[in-house]
């Protein structure tokens, strides 16, 4: 995640290629020729050892220690042989930046050898340069006149950086965009990204004010998962994030463990993406189509689409490609329906899609077009033109484009067909309005919007009410498996299992255990009624223990026995088959349960695994033991909120089911939700929760209950996404009142009471605060205030009970904002009015120095007008530096808390 001299790459002042030559076909002379075509404005130099005089007119030198100056940005095209040995001549002359061009470093010589990329990575660790590639295609960036790549072309200025994992498909998309007149404002791809991963580029490039919106096309995630996933999670904030996620087919991926329980990791990235904010495109062509509406479409103001077209057969083609992906047809106001009237055939449906007819002249699609760019209830208008002698493409195109530029919203085209077609695109291309071949194509690129939309309102959902956790069961829990750990087992046993569930209130059915056949019997006849019975080995102690046929696992079951010679003969069965199949070394005995037939009850399958790549994971979908539970397998990554619950339980097929079925709709998915909130939670404070499955999870009219469950154990493991720092909770007592509160980090829950806080702030509060007077916040920004990513930012709040007994309220906040490289945090701190005096300013003010000193942030500074004494007051008192910056005309207080340790650090401080 470190951005660390990342700005010698995008904006060098000096390059160095290696290995450039005027041979044909020379890696580094097409990267000088298109440094040169490029018009790169810095100083350009080559080297190589064959001791040529110049390379395309550029002086060319034999090794490093000639050139007149060291550069900003090394680009290596040398052979792989040399790549190693140059980077650690670079280093040594403190040059902190390379791009490998060179391919073939990941091939090993012989099986014992290091690859060439480790032996780069290697090289470079001593001294903190910088690498991008190997096996990457370069770097474009066309604001810096900089194209500091192979590509066979340029690309024009736009405002959608590419990030790409493939070079050969980013030369493709150059071509593609190219040929449609779209820019970006960054492109590059990263190859196997020895150092430079996408996680830096992201930060780097979700920074840039000129970029508006990010394709990401990626293989895997290298590296920390919890930096992707905290990058994108920053960069989809602002900015609309679509990812091409393709496999790879490799000898090293065939060796990444599978997640258990999850038979495809598409369904984990997918699920990480989501919760990223980031949308998801399945192919090329929607890759490419997603940049047509990336570059071209203004943001989304709301979901309803309007189609025309003249004809009924390509609009049914794109309704049904709406509907079916989930979108919404506008319902047209009277008063549109009323002015179409008046231009369209007495004939007309009056319904959205509308078909314009086969005689539609060039002018009734620019009418028609305008007067629904006005109705209130359409978003977003569609397009689509068959050519037709009365409608000439090209012709229509010219009037729609007048009617598209002066129009607030976004109004996208499909020219169908393609003799007379092409132009027509071309004129749309070269007037930036967006264009499709066919109505599907357009379909997508929308709903790709719509999702991104969708996504942003799931992430922003107010979260209920945060309820305190058991604290006393909690520690039962951590010494149920800190016992187990010590035996040492990488299980716990059933019983074991049970009552951790117990710990975290997630009802168990009573189990009996029992050794023998003998033993059986005796706990059935205790039990009285109907019972079930399973045999316990160590096969089927582990979650997700699936035989290649998952029906085999209710051969450790026999239910529905009624008398005692039922239960003898069936557990004689199942003792028969664990010594056959098993052993009866391995048996563990067996558990007896009362049946719990009826009540109409669902089976569910619920539980908790870990990620090779993204760590702990719930999963939830149908369960039982006859089922294929893999069929209906629907992930999240932990922690979550009760909004993120219920939105994993509504996008399974049980919701389908309870919809249809259930007496009570809205109670079961509360409890549902509340029992996954529960898992969340054991992911978090059980860190050596390796999996656990609850299958079935039985719900019925009388609630849930767990009926078996299967819990491992193993190594610690780290969420993707960072929980809530419960250990920096503290209790404190008011200055003056001696009224008890505590100090905390905020969460998702705390919006409702941050926005009374705001509300109860004076005007002069808010300035001082914002530096302007302003508005109640809206629930987006609310939303950004408590929804933080606590790996990049912290705000602790000062929480107390409400004097009139109505809860919890907010008394005051801190917040902290840290770079990437954790170099500086910028503070800002607000106490509501009427407790000044009460010494909350220090206290948080305090908290925030010291939870950045003890992350080794070098440095916390923030601003505050000249006029707010109180504030500058309180920076000298706790050990702040306050100037007075004439430009901005605010008072700068700053404090050191680390010395830095290396060079690049020193000059970020500086500057």
């Amino acid at each position: 995640m470190s951005t660390k001299y990342l700005k010698r790459f995008f904006k060098p002042k000096s390059i160095a290629v290696f290995g450039a030559s005027e041979k044909p076909g020379s890696m580094g002379g097409i990267v000088v020729q298109n440094l040169l075509g490029s018009k790169f404005p810095g100083v350009l130099m080559c080297i190589n050892p064959e001791g040529y005089d110049q390379v395309f007119g550029v002086k060319c030198y034999q090794s490093i220690s000639e050139l007149p100056e060291m550069p900003d940005l090394a680009i290596i095209c040398s052979p792989p042989d040399s790549v190693a040995d140059i980077i650690r001549k670079l280093g040594a002359h403190m040059v902190k930046a390379a791009i490998i061009l060179t391919g073939g470093l990941s091939i090993k010589n012989n099986p014992a050898a290091k690859t060439l990329s480790e032996s780069v990575r290697e090289a470079a660790r001593p001294y903190g340069i910088r690498i991008m590639g190997p096996d990457c295609m370069g770097l474009l960036v066309p604001g810096s006149n900089m194209n500091a790549s192979y590509s066979h072309m340029h690309i024009q200025k736009g405002k959608v950086a590419y990030i790409g994992q493939s070079g050969l498909l980013g030369t493709a998309m150059i071509d593609w965009a190219n040929g449609r007149e779209i820019g970006f404002s960054h492109f590059m791809t990263l190859g196997n990204g020895v150092d430079v991963d996408l996680s830096s580029v992201i930060d780097y490039v979700s920074q840039d004010p000129y970029t508006h919106s990010i394709l990401l096309q990626m293989d895997r995630v290298s590296g920390s998962s919890r930096n992707f996933i905290s990058a994108l999670r920053a960069a989809c904030r602002n900015k609309l994030v679509l990812v091409l996620k393709s496999g790879i087919f490799s000898e090293e991926a065939s060796k990444i463990a599978a997640t258990p329980g999850i038979p495809d990791e598409d369904v984990v990235y997918d699920a990480a993406l989501r919760r990223a904010g980031a949308v998801r495109v399945e192919t090329s062509d929607q890759l490419f189509n997603a940049l047509e509406t990336l570059s071209r479409m203004k943001p989304l103001r709301g979901e309803r689409l309007a189609i025309i077209c003249n004809g009924m057969g390509p609009n049914a083609l794109a309704t049904d490609r709406l509907l079916k992906s989930g979108g919404k047809l506008a319902v047209l106001g009277e008063e549109t329906i009323t002015q179409l009237d008046n231009i369209l055939s007495p004939g007309w449906n009056q319904k959205n899609p509308i078909d314009l007819n086969s005689d539609a002249t060039p002018e009734r699609f620019a009418q028609v077009s305008q007067i629904l760019s006005k109705d209130k209830e359409v978003d977003v208008i569609l397009s689509i033109h068959a050519p037709t002698r009365l409608a000439p493409s090209v012709e229509t195109a010219d009037e729609l484009v007048k009617v598209i530029r002066k129009s607030q919203r976004n109004i996208l085209t499909c020219w169908m067909g393609r003799a007379t077609a092409i132009e027509a695109r071309n004129h749309c291309n070269a007037a930036n309005v967006a264009t499709f071949i066919t109505p599907e194509e357009a379909i997508d690129a929308f709903m790709h919007m719509v999702d991104y939309r969708r996504n942003q309102v799931v992430m922003r959902q107010t979260p209920a009410t945060y309820i305190e956790q058991n604290t006393q069961n909690h520690k039962k829990a951590k010494k149920i498996i800190a016992d187990a750990l010590t035996e040492p087992r990488d299980y716990l046993t059933h019983d074991e299992a049970c009552d951790l569930l117990d710990q975290y209130d997630i009802p168990v059915q009573n189990s009996y255990y029992a050794e023998d056949i003998d033993a059986v019997v005796a706990r059935a006849e205790e039990i009285g009624g109907s019972v079930a019975i399973k045999a316990l080995h160590r096969k089927n102690v582990y979650p997700f223990s699936y035989d290649a046929q998952a029906s085999q696992r209710r051969h450790d079951l026999a239910q529905d026995l009624y008398s005692s010679s039922d239960v003898r003969y069936a557990t004689t069965k199942l003792a028969y088959r664990v010594s056959e199949r098993i052993g009866d070394d391995e048996s563990m005995g067996f558990c007896v349960q009362q049946m719990k037939r009826g009540f109409q009850s669902l089976q569910i399958n619920v539980g908790i695994t870990r990620d090779p790549t993204f760590g702990p994971i719930i999963v939830f979908g149908a369960g039982g033991f006859t089922v294929d539970v893999l069929a209906d397998r629907h992930v999240m990554l932990p922690p979550m909120n009760t909004a993120l619950a219920k939105e994993l339980v509504k996008n399974s097929r049980i919701y389908k089911i309870i919809k249809e079925h259930s007496y009570q709709p809205e109670r079961d998915v509360e409890q549902l939700s509340d029992m996954i909130l529960k898992l969340s939670e054991m992911i978090v404070d059980l860190p050596n929760l390796q999996g656990l499955e609850i299958n079935p999870l039985l719900l019925n009219k009388m609630g849930i209950l767990a009926v078996d469950v299967a819990v491992s154990i193993g190594d610690k493991s780290e969420l993707a996404i960072s929980p809530y720092p419960g250990d920096l909770e503290e209790s404190i007592a008011l200055k003056r009142s001696g009224r008890p509160a505590v100090v905390r980090p905020i969460r998702g829950e705390d919006e409702p009471r941050h926005l009374d806080f705001y509300n109860k702030l004076s005007p002069e509060s808010i300035r001082m605060r914002y530096f302007y007077s302003r508005g109640i916040p809206s629930h987006q920004e609310l939303a950004s205030w408590t929804q933080i990513d606590y790996d990049r930012e912290m705000a602790f709040i000062v929480s107390a009970p409400s004097l009139d007994g109505t809860g919890p309220e907010t008394l005051g906040v801190v917040r902290v904002v840290t770079d990437p490289d954790n170099i500086q945090s910028e503070f800002s701190v607000v106490i509501r009015d009427d407790l000044q005096g009460e010494g909350l300013g220090v206290i948080l003010m305090r908290k925030a120095v010291d939870y950045c000193r003890s992350r080794k942030t070098l440095m916390i500074e923030g601003s505050t007008l000249p006029t707010n004494k109180g504030m500058q007051g309180l920076a000298l008192k706790l050990g702040f530096t306050n100037t007075f910056n004439m430009e901005e005309e605010v008072v700068d207080m700053k404090m050191k808390l680390n010395e830095p340790t290396e060079d690049w650090q020193f000059t970020r401080l500086q500057h």
